[in-house]
């Protein structure tokens, strides 16, 4: 029997490494266009991240839910953490820039439409 507290914390991880930039934000902490310094450069990073973390969880959810055992559960999570650390770190990036980088898209639309020209780019690639 999975332990549902850890298949909750790998989906949690997935998914809130990967929040859309398309999301609007709940409680915007800045007027839109207060820190909109994301140069072309750390933005084509972000889409490169974040269609990784598309993969990722597109190979490791469907797995988590069929696992069989904790141990099998834990040993996925590991793995899944390990390419989103690897993602991040390819691409010069943190756990707290790529969210950064999210909240600035969530309060300025012209960057958000660049990051999402520059996602389906990505996209195209893969």
């Amino acid at each position: 029997m999975l332990r549902p507290i850890s298949m909750k914390v790998v989906i949690v991880l997935l998914s809130g490494l990967m929040t859309s930039p398309m999301t609007k934000p709940v409680f915007a902490q800045e007027a839109p266009g207060a820190d909109s310094n994301i140069d072309t450069t750390k933005l084509q990073s972000f889409a490169r991240v974040y269609v990784e973390f598309e993969k990722i969880r597109e190979t490791y959810l469907p797995r988590l839910k069929t696992a069989q055992s904790v141990q099998e559960t834990d040993d996925i999570q590991k793995e899944a953490r390990l390419r989103i650390d690897e993602a991040l770190k390819r691409e010069g990036m943190t756990p707290e820039s790529y969210s950064q980088i999210i909240g600035t898209l969530n309060n300025d639309g012209e960057l958000r439409a660049k990051a999402l020209q520059l996602i389906d780019e990505e996209r195209k690639k893969s």
